[in-house]
């Protein structure tokens, strides 16, 4: 069983405090990236969602 223990620490070595450090710094610019682009869209939906209320109330 120790054996066993033995090996899998060996095979999958657990990722230091920096790589984990690293890899939420990337993750948390990925979200900020993505925040532009969310406002983008729904700028434009809510345009477009203004534009057809505009036409079907012109237009009815």
């Amino acid at each position: 069983m120790e054996e066993n223990i033995k090996l899998e620490k060996e095979n999958c070595p657990t990722e230091t405090d920096q790589d984990q450090l690293e890899n939420e710094e990337r993750a948390l610019s990925v979200f900020a990236s993505e925040k532009n682009e969310d406002l983008t869209a729904l700028t434009l939906v809510l345009i477009v969602t203004f534009v057809v209320l505009l036409f079907t109330k012109w237009l009815a």
